[in-house]
């Protein structure tokens, strides 16, 4: 401690961390149960410690926030013990009952020492979100929603969200592509990870992606292999199961496993368990509706046949009837056709002779006609010939006169007759004088007149104009 008449009383930082480790030291001697979030998990292989970074959140909030440790060989244990009773590795994201001791040290500050973890707990608190999802859902009243819905008939064009690496994702395939019936499905994969926190952004941004085009599809399929509780707890998620539930869609979930149905496998319009369920669910819709077909086709030939014999029993007394009606009507009008074919006869003559008649005379008129046309024609021809001479002869002569006329006014135009008549051209720098305004005094000019030109010199000026 060091004292001045001007600087206040103070204290190094190591005496001050110091002083904090002694009263934590003393306060907090046994160790203690507490609940966190993993946010992140910050294990080093290497030397097989971990510092966790744990977390306290409310409605996505971070409330509390510290570091953590686990040595190496408490790490081992914990994430063997909890890895029997959960069947998931330990990962970041999950809320978890640690045994911790406090601890500060100097240069390291506040850190919590984690010497156990308690894996039911976290089996709970997935038990505790899952019953929570249900609950909401169901008050919001989109529970079965998805159930609603019928699956089509023959459901081809088939939307599938899952890995391409996975194994559940190559079983379906497997059995979908190698039916032995050739059923055809049109399959598109939409890749999301299928496990863990992340998971649920992934899944439902692809749900999102397919309802922007749910009009090329059929049905919605969620395919995976299996996994232990902890691993499926994304399944439980509000979020998805909500998406899932208000699908426009039906939905279709081979997640693998039967032992622990997840929310969204609850909501889903089929839950089937494993992917292979799934596909031979889906190659079932085709047996059904093949033997619907069948069905309907047997019973179309067993209709048809029927109603071919029953037409035909009407069609044989329909011809039946025919033939006697069709006699009857033939002897009735062979009398009458017998008439008409001699009046027929008769009136074909009349016209006939008619017609010769006819034709005759116009061969006689015909034989003096052209040459009367010709003589008239030759008439009026010779007319309009000498009309027009007569004419073009006139015009030709008006446009002579015109011409001259033009020429007259052209000669009295050229500059050499204008300069005859007393009127003069005056020439600065090359150009003749337009404007007044062009000239100073000082300037010579070029005065041309008829028989000659001379120069002179500008003494002063006169503006007439405007």
């Amino acid at each position: 401690m060091s004292q001045s008449s001007n600087i206040p009383k103070y204290y190094s930082l190591f005496d001050l961390a110091s002083s904090l480790q002694s009263i934590i030291e003393k306060t907090y001697k046994r160790a203690y149960w507490v609940k966190a979030e993993i946010a992140k998990l910050n294990y080093y292989p290497k030397s097989g410690h971990c510092y966790p970074d744990l977390v306290e959140k409310k409605n996505g909030k971070v409330l509390a926030q510290m570091r953590a440790i686990i040595w190496a060989g408490t790490y081992t244990d914990i994430t063997r013990k909890f890895k029997e009773v959960t069947k998931e590795e330990l990962r970041e994201g999950m809320t978890i009952l640690l045994l911790v001791k406090v601890s500060f040290h100097p240069t390291h500050g506040l850190s919590l020492n984690i010497l156990d973890i308690e894996p039911a707990f976290t089996l709970g608190e997935m038990a505790k979100e899952k019953a929570e999802t249900i609950e909401r859902l169901k008050n919001e009243g989109i529970f079965d929603l998805n159930k609603r819905l019928a699956v089509s008939l023959l459901p081809k064009n088939i939307a599938i969200i899952s890995v391409e690496t996975s194994k559940g994702y190559h079983d379906f395939m497997k059995i979908i592509e190698g039916n032995i019936w050739g059923y055809f499905f049109n399959n598109t994969l939409f890749p999301a990870l299928l496990q863990g926190d992340s998971a649920v952004k992934s899944l439902t941004g692809q749900l999102r992606i397919i309802k922007d085009i749910s009009e090329q599809f059929d049905v919605v399929l969620i395919i995976r292999g299996g996994g232990g509780d902890v691993g499926l707890n994304c399944y439980d998620n509000y979020l998805l199961a909500k998406e899932v539930a208000t699908f426009p869609l039906p939905v279709l979930t081979g997640i693998g496993h039967s032992t622990n149905v997840t929310v969204t496998e609850m909501v889903a319009n089929q839950n089937l368990i494993t992917p292979t369920d799934v596909a031979y669910y889906l190659i079932q819709k085709f047996h059904n509706f093949s033997v619907r077909m069948q069905d309907a086709e047997k019973k179309i030939k067993d209709f048809a046949n029927e109603l071919l014999n029953i037409e035909n029993q009407k069609l044989n007394e329909i011809i039946r009837i025919f033939r006697s009606l069709t006699q009857n009507l033939i002897m009735q009008n062979k009398h009458s056709i017998r008439e008409f074919e001699t009046l027929l006869l008769n009136k074909s003559n009349a016209f006939i002779s008619d017609r010769k008649r006819e034709l005759y005379n116009i061969q006689i008129q015909m034989r003096y006609r052209p040459v009367e046309v010709l003589k008239n024609g030759y008439g009026e021809l010779s007319g309009l010939t000498m009309l027009l001479d007569i004419r073009s002869k006139q015009i030709l002569k008006n446009h002579n006169t015109k011409i001259e006329r033009l020429t007259e006014k052209i000669k009295l135009l050229e500059p050499s007759n204008v300069l005859k008549r007393g009127y003069s051209i005056t020439i600065h720098n090359g150009k003749p004088v337009k404007d007044i305004k062009n000239l100073k005094k000082g300037d010579t000019v070029k005065t041309r007149i008829f028989n000659g030109s001379f120069e002179s010199k500008i003494e002063k000026t006169n503006y007439h104009g405007k």
